[in-house]
């Protein structure tokens, strides 16, 4: 529905992966922007769903996490599908007891003539009272939320250092990038089975020129995905690795030296054990 694309955009930089895919996002990632007369924290979360198996079951605790221990929600709903999660939207506004922001997200992929007719039917169907058009991709609107949330946080001192913006180690975010990778170059539903977790991050001795060291591996639960990954000859492994490794350099903004290998996990979304070191307990 566009949630990290518009994390992203608040914080005015690129922390949460993006993917056209759903459920990408697996955990909350919490984002800090700090301006002249305040600091907004921000959390993105996994999407409302439906839990199929004990990964899924994390990622509804996670949302629950973030609306308790949040001031206000911002609610996106998707202008190109507004038909989606009609049920999980109705049961999540009859739980919700914190300040709703509702917002209707992608309306630049919509008419204009259609933009009116479809905010008044979704305004009727959740009983909200109005809906504020934005597409966090073009930025229209943004300012308006943002002077929004704004207002419905209570005053209080920073809660970070100015110049934080994350509360995760770059290991943590060079992780996403491979796995935000290789939901681009793998299809189906293959990239929800993958778990990326970076086994060395060694970083070059200040003036020394070198480079940075990354190990990582890609978890998978089949032997038969393992092949998938890594492709004839390793090829698709090395352009998951030439994709994530352009990324990793962007956000660390220096030379990356990234060393990728896949194993198999049989399973490990369905394990309490797995999701417990892999950090979704």
């Amino acid at each position: 529905m566009g949630k990290s694309t518009l994390f992203n955009t608040f914080l005015g930089q690129r922390l949460s992966i993006v993917t056209p895919r759903a459920q990408t996002t697996r955990g909350r990632i919490l984002g800090i922007l700090t301006r002249p007369d305040s600091q907004l924290v921000f959390l993105d979360t996994p999407g409302l769903l439906e839990a199929a198996y004990k990964l899924h079951e994390t990622m509804e605790k996670q949302i629950q996490r973030a609306c308790s221990d949040g001031d206000a929600v911002v609610l996106l709903l998707d202008a190109t599908h507004p038909d989606d999660r009609v049920d999980l939207i109705t049961n999540f506004l009859a739980r919700n007891r914190k300040p709703l922001l509702p917002v209707l997200n992608k309306v630049d992929r919509l008419a204009p003539q259609a933009l009116d007719p479809l905010m008044k039917s979704l305004c009727e169907r959740y009983g909200f009272d109005a809906l504020l058009p934005l597409s966090a991709l073009t930025g229209t609107n943004v300012p308006d939320l943002l002077q929004r949330v704004a207002g419905l946080i209570p005053l209080g001192p920073p809660l970070y250092p100015e110049e934080m913006v994350a509360d995760q180690p770059e290991r943590f975010f060079a992780a996403e990038l491979v796995r935000e990778t290789a939901f681009e170059q793998l299809s189906d539903e293959l990239p929800y089975s993958i778990q990326v977790e970076i086994d060395e991050f060694r970083e070059p001795e200040e003036g020394d020129g070198r480079k940075t060291y990354l190990h990582a591996t890609l978890y998978v639960e089949r032997d038969s995905q393992k092949g998938i990954v890594i492709g004839k000859g390793g090829a698709k492994l090395r352009t998951i690795g030439t994709g994530a490794r352009r990324k990793i350099e962007e956000l660390i903004e220096g030379p990356v030296f990234l060393e990728l290998r896949v194993r198999v996990r049989p399973d490990w979304r369905k394990r309490d054990k797995d999701l417990s070191e892999f950090g979704y307990k």
